[in-house]
């Protein structure tokens, strides 16, 4: 018999175990791949973006009992949705650089019709190693360190891990003309609050793990420094907006709970 979802949480709030609990979220929530859908209003100096879609997923680290199969799954949600664009957001190792060799093999499976592109997470830059830039370009992800990709009517910049790096965010937008509306990645959320600045249209970032194991009608019992402001999902902040996914992995504890793996589908909307 196949249970779902919503079925296999009842049992386990019924027995009231913390094994039932751990094994629903090792065995069923840690692979329950959600695929979230947001739109975002702009505003007329924005209007370039009308119409463009992008996808979001990070926080894989895949020496943390990473899971290939997922991210395959993920892979093929992006593709079948004909995006423009791919964010990775960071975090694709915990520790061990060698982990993004399998991680790269799923990951160039990536069609985007502009390109995919990528920031640094602090556990990337904590363990900093040739062979994480050389992998990901090699799978084509364009990796941006306080850099920048120019397209016609836009630009895509990223930042290099606030906690882990050196971010220079105005280095990366003085690579943008003027007046071009800017998707941001930038690692860790709760840098939003660090600038104002009109041209940056989304910030799309990870790092929280959506708290990973959440309790109900709590939340997030734990959550990382400079993820503690802006824990998951869409916040506004006048014209500009930030996403927070929860990630595709898990950290230290192989498990989610009321809180599943999640790719992001954003669509920018018409002026």
């Amino acid at each position: 018999m196949k249970l779902s979802r919503r079925k296999w949480l009842g049992r386990s709030l019924f027995y009231g175990s913390g094994f039932a609990g751990f094994g629903y979220g090792s065995l069923v929530e840690k692979r329950w791949l959600d695929v979230t859908r947001l739109d975002i209003p702009l505003t007329e100096s924005h209007a370039a973006l009308a119409g463009l879609k992008i996808a979001v997923m990070g926080d894989f680290h895949h020496d943390d009992f990473g899971d290939g199969d997922l991210i395959g799954r993920a892979v093929k949600v992006i593709n079948d949705e004909q995006v423009d664009l791919v964010y990775l957001v960071g975090d694709y190792i915990s520790r061990d650089a060698a982990a993004i060799v399998p991680l790269c093999e799923v990951l160039r499976n990536l069609r985007p019709r502009l390109g995919a592109f990528g920031v640094m997470g602090n556990h990337d830059a904590w363990h900093m190693d040739p062979i994480l830039l050389k992998s990901l370009e090699s799978a084509g992800v364009r990796m941006l360190i306080n850099d920048a990709q120019e397209f016609e009517h836009f630009g895509v910049v990223g930042m290099d891990s606030f906690l882990g790096g050196r971010p220079d965010l105005p280095l990366a937008l003085n690579k943008i003309t003027a007046g071009k509306p800017v998707i941001l990645g930038w690692h860790e959320p709760d840098t939003f609050a660090t600038y104002d600045d009109p041209r940056i249209v989304l910030q799309v970032s990870g790092h929280t793990h959506g708290g990973q194991i959440c309790a109900p009608f709590y939340g997030p019992i734990l959550l990382p420094e400079y993820g503690r402001k802006y824990p998951y999902g869409h916040y506004r902040r006048g014209d500009s907006s930030l996403f927070v996914t929860r990630g595709i992995g898990t950290l230290t504890l192989p498990a989610r709970f009321l809180c599943p793996p999640e790719v992001v589908l954003v669509k920018f909307g018409a002026a």
